[in-house]
């Protein structure tokens, strides 16, 4: 099943799926509400459909032996990136079938088998420490892989913590700009006509220029732009760094995310609106999406007029806190809607008409979805209607971990799609109660 492009550029299923719905929509709703209240489960709010795009039945997937931090599909394949050494294919025990393939890989759309071809090696020549890679992002034509993180060298050539990748062969096509940046790599962002590379994290120079925590390359020239906004003023227990990133559809802004309080020394607390070619602050974007001393923006993502602005709060327990999702109208600065979920959330991945939301969530209630339990259950996944940012009912990913292993708690991190599917990177142990380790493949319904 192939979701396909509405004139304003969300996705929907084909006519059979919306034939299936008008049928059994009513029914099933009947049903899933029936078995919440004998089962003494929250039901979501009335008018949540519980057919949603993806389901939420994991299909083949291969495995990581650690956590994974990055996903994006293209040319057929899914590349994943993280602090893993080796994979080994769906089904297999820990330790058993490994290939020895880590850091960054590519496993085929269609089957989720590794695709061996595909085997650069990233490290850090100052302590020869395998590579650790923390993001990535497509080209708008989906051509080349951006690559960042905590490495300078790809299979022996000098890539300073960024580097780029040909999706079709695999092929590596050198680092950004003459001399990439000089510290660990966390977001990355490219501008709608593909001219544009954003860059955040925890550097001080980009190729031989000075930026802090946030630099900009232009991909035809490699030269570093002038756009040099400042973030400052720290989350209390979190080091200062840029941690999303995401483009306007017209270019003309950039929205920046992190555990920090100021923009060019100017209240934003853990995200601001700069203009994408001088980096000063816009005027009409809030101070308050956030609140202030302890929440900040862990992941930005922008699809057609509205920013999805994901949260989360170092503050435990307290009620006074803005995790879960937020839309914004990303001209005027509007809060369209708040998804109020407490726990902290990671990504989300706008598709046709849903918000697929990674996160550990554990009370939705506020916004029509799962409530607190005893003891706490935590969600990887689940979603939103995008129209409303309420929870829909039938669609819930739960993953599991080992206490005394912390990287197989982390739960979910990162999403992507194909527009055929969704595959889900993290930290875990089990998907859905079945062994399955650090990403997970979801099929279209």
């Amino acid at each position: 099943m192939e979701l396909t492009r509405t004139r304003t550029g969300a996705r929907t299923g084909t006519g059979a799926r919306a034939r299936w719905r008008g049928r059994a929509g009513a029914a099933s709703s009947v049903v899933a509400t029936v078995l919440a209240l004998l089962l003494g489960q929250v039901v979501a709010a009335p008018g949540a459909s519980a057919a949603t795009v993806v389901s939420d039945v994991p299909v083949p997937m291969s495995q990581t032996n650690g956590p994974v931090w990055a996903v994006e599909m293209a040319a057929g394949r899914i590349y994943a990136g993280g602090a893993f050494t080796s994979t080994r294919p769906s089904g297999a025990a820990a330790g058993t079938s490994e290939s020895g393939q880590g850091r960054l890989v590519a496993f085929d759309a269609a089957t989720g088998a590794l695709v061996p071809s595909f085997a650069p090696r990233l490290t850090n020549e100052w302590d020869g420490s395998p590579g650790t890679v923390h993001a990535m992002v497509l080209s708008p034509d989906k051509k080349v892989l951006y690559v960042g993180g905590d490495f300078n060298s790809v299979d022996g050539q000098t890539a300073e913590h960024l580097a780029m990748f040909d999706t079709a062969t695999g092929r590596f096509l050198g680092q950004v700009g003459w001399n990439g940046v000089n510290g660990t790599v966390r977001s990355l962002a490219i501008s709608p006509d593909g001219r544009t590379l954003y860059v955040g994290g925890a550097f001080s120079v980009a190729s031989w220029t000075s930026r802090d925590r946030l630099a900009a390359f232009d991909l035809t020239t490699r030269e570093v732009t002038p756009w040099r906004p400042v973030i400052s003023a720290p989350v209390a227990g979190e080091a200062l760094r840029t941690t999303a990133l995401a483009v306007s559809a017209d270019g003309a802004r950039v929205f920046v995310g992190g555990p920090f309080q100021q923009v060019n020394g100017r209240a934003a607390q853990g995200v601001g609106a700069v203009d994408a070619r001088t980096g000063a602050t816009v005027a009409n974007f809030r101070t308050d999406y956030l609140l202030a001393p302890y929440n900040w923006a862990t992941a930005l993502h922008v699809v057609g007029d509205t920013l999805y602005l994901a949260g989360r709060d170092d503050r435990s327990g307290s009620a006074s806190r803005k995790e879960g999702v937020q839309a914004i109208a990303t001209a005027t600065g509007a809060v369209r809607w708040y998804s109020r979920c407490y726990g902290d959330t990671f990504d989300v991945l706008p598709l046709g008409s849903e918000i697929y939301v990674a996160s550990h969530a554990h009370d939705c209630s506020a916004a029509g979805g799962f409530g607190e339990t005893n003891p706490r259950r935590y969600v990887a996944m689940h979603v939103l209607d995008r129209s409303t940012g309420r929870v829909k009912s039938g669609f819930q990913v739960m993953t599991s971990g080992v206490s005394t292993q912390p990287d197989t708690l982390l739960l979910s991190r990162t999403l992507a799609t194909d527009g055929r599917q969704i595959v889900m990177g993290g930290g875990f142990t089990s998907v859905q109660g079945r062994p399955q380790a650090n990403l997970v493949r979801l099929p279209g319904r």
